[in-house]
């Protein structure tokens, strides 16, 4: 603690603050409060002094740094309250400091951690597809803004890997980022997708050429030999390339058409590059005229559900599915949600779609309630699109459903990405609390692919997040991959939420996320998304997946528990090969 004059001046300090400025009590009272405050930090704490000597505002609080005597930084959570003379005017001012430097240490490293690979200390894929996302949004602003993005993947590293051994392969890495790094300019970003696979963004580009300049200069120094102890690795790579110029809405499309890109460059020879051709690549869906047949595909009953189980990772007891929708077309055929919900959220036809999958998800699983009494306590997730959560009538139509299908609203989960939110953190939070009010539990989806939400997730009202099926897939032998599982996990149970893990497709994924105590998982390890007779085929074995879940504690009843269970009580053979997946 410490009593300052309204010039700054220290008048009173104790130990504990001199301990940790490292100043004694004299050094200390000689000095203003602007010589020990950060200078970066000073002047906002200074504007607000002013404000509380002038009685506008009664205390203040704030997180800032302060100068060691040694010259290393020092995080205080800083409270002001003034003090009153005889006269009831403020004559001095009650400093209290607590040192939060561990706290903030730790901060930097877990989001450092979470944005970072591991191996190389680059950007990771969320980093990256912010920045990316920020390019693009820069370039809607700005037409003359031209960007670049190249997907590089190394040619032959599996075999260097492989031969040579996992120590070596890392160090290879290690040495082809430097190498990339040194050939960038400042505004550049580079990042580690996962393995031998790297992403560049290359902004504020004159036109397309400027960007091939560098990507020759890349390819150049990757053909300089990697000398890895007494070794000399030669090491090429493909790399493909797509530009801001196609007119690019979504990162992730973006992405594709790059990654589609460096296919062609590998299967053209390799250690060569190509320019992504929208024409060249194959047609792609008429969207004006899928966009027309969506308007009309609920009412001509062309949507259909299919539903995944999401399953305990102790227990191996079924929590409950989540809707997926599909989309027959009549001439098309089977059509993905990654194909249309893009060209649904264009149109506005998302509105009248995501109104249907919620209804006809609440409507299908009471069903199952009711004949399947053991399985009371399922609950159905459906995902809900950013134009269907920010629309007016969100509230009332979700009230409006669980009163029609007669659904406890504690069997709903209500899934949104964390893009979503952050797109209006403040709006956002105010429909969560109201959908949560209604007991409806709430969750964020692919969680770890964005990073601005962190800040933001102790406000939200959530009852579970998602880890996104990228890091799961890259876990067991990604080490940044199994960190950044590994620290979602810690937080969320620093704040009481649930974690499921999506596409858990090995054993090996399971037993790594058993050990880090996930909560659930789904993938097809468990199951692929199935139809309603499937489904009803699974609900009539009580335990379709504990005997899976508990063989990996006691290994002896492993093949036989699950096998005996699908002889005994499964007679469809889709139900059946479900099953047996979790063998």
């Amino acid at each position: 603690m410490a009593l300052i004059a309204p010039s700054g001046q220290w008048l009173n300090v104790n130990r504990s603050l001199c301990a940790s400025l490292g100043y004694s009590e004299e050094e200390l009272l000689t000095k203003s409060f602007a010589d020990v405050a950060h200078p970066e930090d000073a002047s906002a704490t200074l504007a607000q002094v002013e404000k509380l000597l002038d009685g506008q505002i009664r205390s203040y609080q704030v997180e800032q740094r302060f100068i060691h005597k040694l010259g290393h930084h020092v995080w205080m959570l800083l409270s002001i309250s003034p003090v009153a003379d005889a006269q009831g005017n403020p004559g001095h001012l009650v400093f209290q400091f607590q040192d939060i430097t561990d706290r903030k240490m730790e901060e930097q490293r877990l989001i450092h951690n979470v944005f970072h690979d591991a191996l190389t200390g680059l950007p990771n894929r969320a980093l990256f597809m912010d920045r990316l996302r920020l390019a693009i949004e820069r370039s809607r602003r700005r037409k003359d803004q031209v960007f670049a993005l190249l997907f590089l993947d190394l040619d032959g590293f599996k075999g260097i890997n492989d031969s040579m051994g996992h120590i070596i392969g890392d160090q290879l890495l290690i040495e082809v980022s430097r190498r990339l790094s040194a050939c960038l300019r400042t505004t550049d970003t580079i990042a580690r997708l996962a393995g031998d696979e790297f992403t560049i963004l290359l902004e504020d580009l004159s036109d397309e050429r400027e960007a091939l300049q560098i990507v020759e200069r890349l390819q150049k120094e990757l053909q300089r030999p990697c000398k890895l102890g007494t070794r000399d690795i030669l090491v090429t790579a493909s790399i493909g390339i797509t530009t801001s110029n196609v007119g690019y809405e979504r990162a992730e499309d973006m992405l594709r058409d790059a990654d589609m890109a460096m296919y062609r460059a590998k299967s053209s020879g390799k250690a060569c590059y190509q320019v992504f051709d929208k024409e060249r690549y194959g047609p792609q869906l008429d969207v004006a005229n899928l966009g027309r047949d969506l308007e009309k595909a609920v009412e001509r009953q062309e949507l259909l559900l299919n539903y995944q189980p999401i399953v305990s990772l102790e227990t191996g007891t079924l929590y409950g599915f989540e809707a997926l929708v599909r989309w027959r077309h009549p001439q098309l055929g089977l059509i993905l949600p990654a194909d249309f919900i893009p060209i649904a959220e264009q149109t506005g036809s998302i509105i009248n779609i995501g109104n249907w999958v919620l209804r006809e998800a609440c409507v299908q699983l009471k069903r199952w309630q009711e004949r399947f009494p053991l399985h009371s306590s399922l609950a159905v997730t459906v995902n809900l699109s950013s134009k269907q959560f920010m629309h007016r009538d969100l509230v009332d139509q979700v009230i409006g459903t669980l009163q029609d299908t007669r659904l406890n609203p504690r069997s709903l989960k209500l899934e949104i990405t964390e893009s979503v939110v952050m797109e209006n953190i403040g709006t956002a939070t105010i429909l969560l609390q109201q959908l949560r009010a209604l007991g409806i539990e709430l969750a964020v989806d692919d969680f770890g692919t964005g990073y601005s939400s962190l800040s933001y997730l102790h406000r939200l009202p959530l009852n579970s997040l998602k880890i996104d099926k990228s890091f799961v897939k890259g876990m067991v032998d990604k080490r940044d991959h199994a960190e950044i599982v590994k620290t979602i996990l810690t937080l969320a149970r620093s704040l009481g939420i649930r974690v499921v893990a999506e596409g858990v497709e090995t054993l090996e994924q399971l037993v790594e996320l058993r050990r880090l105590k996930c909560d659930a998982g789904q993938g097809f390890l468990f199951s692929k998304p199935v139809d309603v007779k499937t489904v009803d085929a699974l609900l009539a074995v009580k335990s379709q997946w504990q005997a899976t879940i508990a063989s990996l504690d006691s290994y002896g009843s492993y093949l036989e528990s699950p096998l005996e269970l699908v002889s005994q009580g499964i007679s469809s053979p889709s139900a059946r090969r479900t099953l047996l997946r979790a063998v």
